[in-house]
């Protein structure tokens, strides 16, 4: 059995000197689409495999400067490497008879993220100690959603294969240490201002995502007579269009649990499952996000927000950066956002949460001055990430859709049920700030038109990006490009 593992080895392109990692994991860096492939873009077919032999094929040494995804073929055992992503070619072919093959797309490198100092470490700084794992395993759980707000950086023990994760970089503890006997350590420290390339091209550039959610925010409180000022708000929806009376509510409460879930979704609450504000109902249709990931794999989707819904049971599946910022602590927010705009590779995608609006008290009139002190602090805020936005060195290069909406609105100190006031939400969209000169996805005042609140996210998002919306939501007929 033994010699057969071997030659099977040799067969699909493997160094036996590799580590077991190398050997074992090959499978864990892609990732698959069942019933799917591309067509017409096979660089080299390997027969009577296993998908672990032809990811272990395409991630050995000869080929890796060119394999980043196979076809399985599941009939007859056999695979097809290829030089292309899905991305690449238009899109994967998922209508063969039979449904034969199976699509494994190489993950990003989660090492492309750090920077390795060999034959050194940081000291006594050990926060979590993982075993039987390869530096890309120590990657990818250092950026791991459940560890991003803290992991730094990691040392990697070469000959037991073994790392311990860190909260400090080498910079906060007076430097590495170089002077180990034998110098069993690597040091990785996570390179700030990385990120991953945006796969969606364009004709105006790559297409990215901002979403801004303002909790509680009724669309009548703003761009009115007496409303609160809201210069960065009032840019977005002179650039581009907006709707001040979106329809929350009706065949469900008017609470932020199925209000953003039907934003994030495009059904209503009989559709995806969440009815309250409970933190076991978990979205039973996929995220807006997590339909972008499924067609780009290598797209990052990012989320900040301070209430646990968002980040929790209510996030994207696919996040790949998730913070949980300080209860009401906009700046915080604010911070994370500036911070992935900084990066040379911004994420995809942003759901960027704002809850200070959401007041319960004294009043959501659109004219009570507390309430309009707190719709202008949220302006001020977004105001800073609309400026780091247009800062981006290769802001001129990339598509950004801004789309700004809220779940529901508010009458006296509270929400829920469904009085014309709590049903009444916001929708700004605009792809043109900064760039005027574009193609606009919508102008103008679309208020007279009645909008459900199924239709105001996920299918607007669903078309600028060029997918097809497979749920009950509609995008506004006078949108599009």
């Amino acid at each position: 059995m033994r010699l057969i593992l071997l030659l099977a080895a040799v067969a699909a392109g493997m160094s036996l000197s590799a580590p077991a990692w190398a050997q074992t994991d090959a499978l864990s860096s892609f990732t698959r689409t069942a019933n799917a492939a591309i067509s017409g873009y096979n660089r080299e077919h390997l027969t009577a495999v296993t998908p672990l032999a032809c990811a272990t094929a395409c991630r050995a040494s000869a080929r890796t400067p060119w394999c980043v995804s196979f076809d399985y073929d599941k009939v007859n055992q056999a695979c097809d490497l290829s030089d292309a992503r899905a991305e690449d070619v238009g899109g994967l072919k998922a209508d063969y008879a039979g449904n034969p093959y199976d699509h494994y797309a190489l993950k990003p490198d989660p090492l492309a993220l750090f920077t390795r100092t060999p034959d050194a470490a940081i000291s006594g700084y050990n926060t979590e100690h993982l075993g039987a794992v390869s530096p890309a395993d120590c990657a990818a759980a250092c950026t791991a959603t459940s560890r991003l707000s803290w992991c730094r950086s990691f040392d990697y023990y070469k000959a037991s294969q073994q790392c311990d994760l860190s909260d400090k970089r080498a910079g906060d503890v007076g430097g590495l240490k170089t002077n180990y006997s034998g110098n069993p350590y690597d040091h990785y420290a996570l390179t700030a201002g990385v990120g991953v390339p945006n796969p969606i091209a364009g004709p105006n550039g790559r297409k990215h995502v901002l979403v801004i959610g303002i909790d509680g925010l009724r669309g009548d409180a703003l761009f009115c007579n007496g409303c609160a000022a809201t210069p960065a708000l009032a840019a977005l929806a002179s650039g581009g269009a907006y709707h001040r009376n979106v329809l929350a509510g009706g065949p469900q409460d008017t609470v932020s649990g199925p209000g953003w879930a039907t934003l994030f979704t495009g059904y209503w609450a009989d559709g995806h499952g969440v009815t309250g504000n409970g933190t076991s109902l978990v979205m039973q249709k996929p995220h807006v996000f997590d339909r972008l990931k499924a067609a780009y794999p290598t797209a990052t989707v990012a989320v900040v927000g301070d209430w646990y819904n968002i980040t929790h049971n209510l996030k994207p599946a696919g996040a790949d950066f998730v913070v949980a910022n300080a209860a009401k602590n906009s700046q915080q927010a604010t911070d994370a956002v500036k911070g992935w705009l900084s990066w040379t590779h911004a994420p995809t995608a942003i759901f960027y949460y704002l809850h200070n609006v959401d007041v319960h008290a004294p009043s959501y009139d659109p004219l009570n001055a507390h309430y309009q002190g707190k719709i202008t602090g949220e302006d001020a805020q977004i105001r800073q990430v609309l400026d780091a936005l247009v800062a981006r060195p290769t802001f001129a290069q990339e598509d950004w859709l801004i789309v700004v909406v809220s779940d529901h609105g508010g009458t006296g100190s509270g929400h829920g049920g469904q009085t014309a006031g709590e049903r009444d939400a916001l929708l700004i969209l605009n792809n043109t700030y900064g760039q005027p000169a574009r193609p606009p996805y919508c102008t103008g005042d679309l208020t007279a038109a009645t909008m459900p609140q199924a239709d105001a996210l996920t299918p607007h998002v669903l078309d600028f990006i060029g997918l097809p919306n497979p749920t009950p939501g509609h995008k506004h007929p006078n949108c599009g490009l």
